[in-house]
């Protein structure tokens, strides 16, 4: 059983086809999601300064 798990973790096309893109697809969902909370904190400022100037 050990040579089992021994050629999984040890096969580098594993890392290639899986795991590389699966660290980009995460960071690239965290960046788009910090930049859509960022861009709505901004518009929901906006507003607020709009409101208190009235």
């Amino acid at each position: 059983m050990e040579t089992a798990v021994q050629g999984v973790v040890n096969r580098p096309d594993l890392w290639a086809s899986y795991i590389w893109p699966s660290y980009i697809l995460t960071i690239g969902g965290l960046v788009a999601l910090l930049a859509w909370a960022w861009i709505s904190m901004r518009r929901a400022e906006k507003r607020s300064d709009a409101l208190k100037r009235r």
